[in-house]
């Protein structure tokens, strides 16, 4: 075909030496057969980050398990499964520790503590069968949940979510032989600040325990002064307003460290959890070429849901955002200081990836724009021009 430019009109001349009009080009956001929207981009994803597109904390659980765990492929199974009420995220937090390895067991969430079928057919998709590092379980249950039938099943249950969590760290203790490198304290009252605890736990394997606001509940304190206990540092997430100096002090009384990590609010909270080192506790992310998930700070079973994701792959730090259309100036600042840069070659550069965690309702496709920028690999001078 030849195109013709004789007429403001665009016209083709076929090959027999008739002329066809050109058709017209599709309206703004659509592409022939569709629309651009149902593609799914960019919401889905983009150049560095990738969304698990849902509302539903039980829905996000279940792609966030596959998503770590693919079953079409020849990739390794969990040897267990962790099962958690939806609205339970006090044992969210207490099972995330469950997903490091050795043990590796990913969270999913139950509706009103029953699996529903979606529920059943991932587990089922899965195929944990245990293993001496799940102490044979292929299932373990957190709190106030129905256990599946047909599979080896390990309930852990508190009357508390100090008891709860202070049981599942005896119980992380047979199974994986020893103690963990530190006990994050984190308050039982403010989800906010608490729930940064859950990635790092699926990260590390570190045991969450619970304070209230100006009291350690008497489970926490006991656990702690045990002697095998005395010698792991304890680290306390979030500012006095949720977990105060005077309950702060009654740790000190019964451990040998304790140090404190936290920000003015959840979004700087989890900023300074990411940032922070100390031994063998704390992401110390503070170059480029990492990992993270963002999700909304009210809305903790998110979070959780999206735990197994820090257990493989880029072992991804949580950042929280407190609005759907705007991420939070300290977050913003955190991903422009570890903006990775390259010289000559992109190619042999290093990466940051961001898992978006929920639809646009909770993190919009702005926001998420603004993300992907702050991820952008860009050229040192450019970096240099603008710092």
């Amino acid at each position: 075909f030849d195109v013709g430019a004789e007429s403001d009109s665009a016209t083709v001349t076929s090959n027999d030496g008739g002329a066809a009009v050109a058709p017209e080009p599709p309206p703004s956001g659509q592409v022939e057969g569709g629309s651009v929207s149902a593609l799914g981009y960019p919401l889905v994803a983009t150049r560095n980050t990738t969304r698990i597109n849902g509302s539903d904390p039980v829905e996000i659980s279940l792609a966030a398990a596959l998503a770590s765990f693919p079953t079409t492929g020849p990739g390794t199974p969990p040897s267990a499964v962790s099962v958690v009420a939806d609205d339970d995220w006090q044992a969210g937090i207490v099972a995330s520790s469950f997903s490091n390895p050795p043990i590796g067991a990913p969270v999913l969430l139950a509706p009103s503590g029953t699996l529903s079928e979606d529920g059943l057919s991932v587990i089922e998709q899965l195929e944990p069968n245990g293993s001496p590092t799940t102490g044979g379980n292929e299932i373990f249950t957190f709190g106030g949940v129905a256990p599946p039938t047909g599979f080896d099943v390990r309930q852990v249950k508190g009357s508390n979510p100090a008891t709860l969590a202070v049981r599942a760290a005896e119980l992380r203790a047979r199974l994986d032989s020893g103690q963990p490198d530190a006990f994050v304290v984190v308050s039982s009252e403010d989800a906010g600040f608490s729930i940064p605890a859950a990635t790092w736990a699926a990260r590390s394997g570190d045991v969450v325990l619970f304070s209230g606001t100006d009291e350690v509940p008497k489970a926490t304190l006991d656990f702690l002064k045990k002697k095998e206990n005395r010698d792991v540092p304890v680290f306390e997430l979030g500012p006095p307003e949720a977990v105060s100096a005077a309950a702060l002090e009654q740790l000190t009384k019964v451990v040998d460290r304790v140090e404190r990590v936290s920000g003015s609010d959840p979004a700087e909270n989890s900023v300074e959890l990411v940032r922070f080192s100390s031994g063998l506790f704390g992401w110390n992310l503070n170059d480029p070429g990492h990992g993270f998930t963002v999700a909304r700070a009210d809305r903790p079973m998110d979070a959780i849901a999206a735990t197994s994701l820090s257990t493989n792959g880029t072992w991804p730090a949580l950042l929280l955002t407190d609005s759907s259309d705007e991420l939070p100036e300290s977050v913003l600042n955190y991903l422009l200081d570890v903006k990775p840069g390259y010289d000559t070659d992109p190619t042999r550069a290093l990466y940051n990836h961001v898992w978006i965690i929920g639809d646009d309702s909770l993190i919009d496709a702005d926001q998420q724009a603004v993300i992907d920028d702050a991820a952008e690999l860009t050229p040192v001078e450019t970096l240099n021009s603008t710092s």
